[in-house]
């Protein structure tokens, strides 16, 4: 009676099993997000992973079949490129004495057989994506996370008293927990490939449901090589390690030392790719988002939708900022045309600004704009932004303006920059009588030669027609003077008066003795000096009054200084009671300086030599009796002093 049972048992393990591992491995689709990479925001990108409903990578999706979800909202995707990845493998070998059978002929044990394939298959792998290789058995790890050659060399090297072992899941257990682990890199597939005989447990189908939920869970495949005779092919142990493979999208492969083995590549090949995807985002908010994708297979296969990911992303609106090559802008007349009224440049004004981007995604420009003083004054929707041109046409006078300018970038951002104040400086071209005759001075020079020979030619013209009267009257005059021509008359002799006496001789006065009344000689004068620091020739300007007023306007001023840098009214000279000199700016444009420094508001006492600038114009300040330095005494004494 027992017999029959334990076959009826076989039976129910071996046919009862197969139906449900068929049903659950039916099941395997699946779509993998990993972890998104916002670095080049707005440009999002991450790795995907598509696998069929038999657990095979889906390979070939084109863009618009894979679509992400980025807080709640649909976007579509820029690229969507499959991508060659390592592998990350565990061979994890079930030590018992099956393994130990040897080839008569060759004396070649069955595991030394399979070690010598995976050697080849190791050797043949490229090294420019190694794979990550590990090594177990019953008695813990024999090799972690290696490369080939150290695999190899692991293999080689591992021979274990397979006779003396009991088969058991230890080395499955601990193959898991192994490759479990973080990988160098996201998209990197997990495998196990378990060498295993048969078990005699008979719970082993129970106890394998843990290890198939945890490989299920991390997407473990567990690819079964069952080495033992062929009697074993058909037990329940068998049966339940197909299981196993089953389920985790593996594969089970028997070897009893006469079958070929399998390439192992043909099972690694699907684990060797991943998607990488990117897209536009969408957020115009700092914090954490989150990110699903779904993807649809073609001809009505289905649809995918992942787990959702999070991922955090700094976003700020751009900061502008102008450069100005100087906040003082002068306009005045051209330069060849100094007195000229209706034209003053510069005209325009470049403004160059910087946009940065504080949370270190620099994103495209939809629009810059250049206000002054809270009007728009220019603005930029295309190339280049970063340059404004400001009119200065309308400016007359001079003042002070505000300069704000502002950047929108392709997430609708944007922002003010802080307001910078430029000075714009009008120097009005000088009016009136000197103007006038310093703008027409050469017509008028030569209208004045022209006018002054037609006088002399008038004067010798009239000169020769006046030339023989002249001579006339000159020589009637010699006549009547000569004596000989003239007539006598006859004069009675007059009586002589009687002398004064004591009559004194009228005394000049002491004021026709000290002859004309002298000019009164100036005290100080201003010296006109080159731009090479040497005199100008030009006569100095004597300072006589007590107060001297310098400028353009004949009718406010005392002293005349026709130059466009000179204000109408633009210094003020003051003889103090201590005789000392006192000199003050009028709010004039260009300034007054005493020895290139600003004079104050109050005014600056002046020394003799001291050098003093009337808007571009330079002159030295000297007194007609400076006083005199005292000069130190030296005095010497002697030795018995």
């Amino acid at each position: 009676m027992r017999k029959p049972f334990l076959v009826f048992l076989s039976l129910i393990l071996l046919f009862g099993v197969a139906p449900s591992v068929g049903a659950q491995g039916s099941n395997l689709a699946f779509a993998e997000l990993y972890p998104a990479d916002s670095s080049s925001f707005p440009a999002v990108s991450a790795f995907l992973d598509v696998f069929d409903s038999n657990g095979i990578f889906a390979s070939g999706l084109k863009p618009g079949a894979v679509s992400v979800i980025e807080d709640g909202l649909p976007l579509p995707i820029d690229s969507l490129t499959e991508v060659a990845v390592p592998l990350q493998l565990v061979v994890a070998v079930n030590q018992g004495p099956e393994l130990d059978t040897r080839d008569p002929a060759t004396n070649t044990s069955r595991f030394q057989r399979l070690s010598q394939v995976l050697i080849q298959w190791a050797q043949s792998r490229p090294t420019d994506l190694p794979d990550d290789y590990s090594l177990v058995s019953q008695a813990g790890p024999v090799i972690n996370h290696a490369n080939a050659k150290d695999f190899i060399v692991g293999l080689e090297t591992f021979q274990p008293d397979f006779r003396a072992a009991t088969p058991n899941l230890q080395s499955l257990a601990t193959a898991i927990d192994t490759v479990s682990a973080q990988t160098s890199r996201y998209g990197v597939k997990r495998a196990i490939l378990f060498i295993t005989p048969h078990s005699n447990d008979f719970k082993l189908a129970s106890t394998l449901e843990q290890y198939i939920q945890r490989a299920v869970e991390n997407h473990i495949r567990v690819f079964v090589w069952y080495v033992d005779f062929e009697s074993a092919f058909n037990t329940t142990s068998a049966g339940a390690f197909n299981n196993l493979a089953t389920q985790t999208g593996g594969s089970m492969f028997k070897y009893s030392g006469i079958e070929r083995f399998p390439d192992p590549e043909t099972y690694f090949s699907a684990l060797r790719r991943v998607y990488a995807l990117t897209y536009s985002s969408r957020l115009t908010t700092a914090g954490e988002h989150s990110l699903a994708v779904k993807v649809t297979f073609p001809a009505g296969a289905g649809a995918l939708d992942s787990a959702a990911q999070t991922f955090n992303v700094d976003i700020q609106p751009p900061n502008p900022f102008p450069i100005t090559s100087s906040l003082l802008i002068t306009r005045r007349a051209p330069e060849d045309d100094p007195f000229n009224t209706e034209i003053l440049l510069p005209a325009t004004q470049e403004i160059e600004i910087i946009v940065e981007f504080p949370d270190g995604h620099p994103r495209p420009l939809t629009r810059t704009t250049l206000y002054v003083d809270g009007l728009i004054m220019d603005e930029n929707t295309t190339e280049p932004f970063n340059l404004f041109t400001w009119d200065l046409s309308a400016y007359s006078s001079s003042s002070e303006h505000q300069i704000v300018v502002e950047a929108v970038d392709s997430l609708g951002l944007s922002k003010l920059s802080m307001a910078a104040p430029v000075m714009v400086t009008v120097i009005q071209p000088p009016k009136g009588l000197p103007a006038f005759l310093a703008k027409y001075r050469t017509a008028i020079t030569f209208g004045s030669i022209i006018f002054a020979g037609l006088v002399l030619f008038l004067i010798l013209i009239s000169g020769r027609l006046r030339m023989p009267s002249i001579r006339a009257a000159q020589e009637a005059k010699l006549a009547e003077a000569d004596p000989l021509t003239q007539p006598i008359k006859a004069v009675a002799a007059p009586i002589a008066a009687p002398a004064e006496k004591n009559k004194r001789a009228k005394k000049p006065s002491k004021k026709a003795a000290a002859g004309p009344t002298l000019i009164k000689e100036a005290a100080a004068s201003f010296i006109r000096i080159n731009a090479d620091g040497m005199p100008a020739a030009v006569a100095p300007i004597p300072l006589i009054e007590k107060e001297i007023l310098f400028g353009t306007d004949p009718v406010q001023c005392t002293n005349i200084i026709d130059d466009p840098s000179i204000s109408a009214l633009h210094a003020r000279l003051r003889q103090m009671d201590d005789d000392g000199w006192l000199l003050l700016d009028n709010n004039s444009i260009a300034g007054t300086w005493v020895n290139y420094e600003s004079i104050p508001r109050d005014g600056v006492r002046l020394a003799h030599g001291d050098m003093v600038n009337f808007g571009q114009l330079c002159y030295r300040f000297t007194l007609r009796a400076p006083s005199a330095t005292s000069k130190p005494k030296i005095s010497f004494q002697t030795a018995e002093e």
